[in-house]
């Protein structure tokens, strides 16, 4: 049921983008991207980015994502309240649920994030947050950083890396994750080919061996981002967590 909730939901956002996409306040951009795993429990992923302005100087991101797998798929709702103060920062509250399908798991986290343009066509991203399960008495804080780089016009090559605390009584470990891709415009198309590797592991009382991903897809991008920045990562510390059936 999630499954066909999040699709609908995303797709409607993205429909009605033409329309508002070029006004100064309302939509001002959004994106879609469909992409593949090679992870063996791992299938086909979806999801959905839309920028709103608010104000000249105030913005909020919403995104939609759903990623199918083999013991559950994952829906997830996540929105960023920011500011944009001036060109090149933008920093706010974030907020992400998460459900999964076929047993009771929903969790979710809040936060705050900020994009800093440090160089021409570079901005780091910097995000922090704790979470908790609805289901359990796991909870964590988790910390992360990425690096966006737009050599060209077309290409965008990113990097991230987050780190998250669990620490309960009957399940401890640092859950660690790195991804390195790289997203390039078909001509001067809305469409782009994205390409990522992800390697994730965990440590402490309850290790885990590392875990190399693969993943690509395509994306259709229509208007703009808020502050011409990228957008800011949605990043789920319960991912590995959840493949690895520690949960």
């Amino acid at each position: 049921m999630i499954h066909t909730l999040l699709k609908a939901a995303v797709l409607a956002s993205l429909t009605a983008l033409p329309a508002h996409a070029e006004e100064n306040l309302g939509i001002i951009g959004g994106t879609l991207r469909l992409g593949y795993s090679n992870q063996e429990l791992e299938g086909g992923h979806v999801s959905g980015t839309v920028d709103v302005a608010i104000t000249e100087h105030h913005g909020l991101q919403l995104d939609l994502q759903y990623e199918e797998r083999a013991n559950g798929g994952v829906g997830r709702l996540g929105s960023t309240l920011y500011m944009t103060p001036r060109a090149g920062q933008k920093y706010g509250l974030t907020l992400m649920v998460a459900d999964k399908n076929d047993v009771s798991a929903t969790y979710g986290q809040i936060g705050a994030a900020g994009m800093f343009a440090v160089a021409q066509d570079v901005n780091v991203e910097l995000r922090a947050a704790v979470g908790i399960s609805a289901d359990s008495d796991l909870d964590w804080i988790t910390a992360g950083g990425g690096l966006h780089w737009q050599p060209s016009t077309n290409t965008r090559v990113y990097a991230r890396y987050d780190i998250t605390e669990f620490d309960e009584q009957t399940f401890g470990a640092t859950a660690h994750e790195a991804i390195f891709g790289v997203q390039t415009r078909l001509a001067n198309s809305p469409a782009s080919l994205f390409a990522e590797a992800s390697h994730d592991w965990l440590n402490g009382r309850n290790p885990a061996a590392g875990s190399t991903t693969l993943r690509a897809g395509v994306s259709i991008a229509l208007g703009r981002t808020g502050n011409n920045q990228p957008s800011f990562h949605v990043y789920d510390p319960m991912r590995q967590i959840l493949r690895r059936n520690l949960f």
